[in-house]
């Protein structure tokens, strides 16, 4: 893939993040979008190397554990239910 495709296929992570009326400020934007170039950019190469019969995963499901089986030092978050 030449340079010039390269530039024109990455995102503009800011404007991105503006048209989907994202308040973010202007320093932890910056700082958001290196870090999701730099994710993009260690995931396209693996995601090219995927064989074309490989189905893409659409959605995943997420289990998140009760706070019943969190230990109390990890529970940074857990939000108690209201009595």
């Amino acid at each position: 893939m030449s340079t010039d495709l390269k530039t024109v296929l990455k995102k503009d992570w800011k404007k991105i993040a503006r048209a989907n009326g994202l308040s973010i400020p202007d320093a932890a934007l910056e700082r958001i979008a290196e870090s999701l170039d730099a994710l993009e950019s260690g995931f396209r190469p693996l995601a090219r190397a995927l064989p074309p019969e490989t189905e893409p995963a659409f959605a995943f499901h997420a289990v998140i554990p009760s706070h019943d089986h969190v230990p109390s030092h990890d529970r940074k978050g857990v939000v108690e239910d209201a009595e």
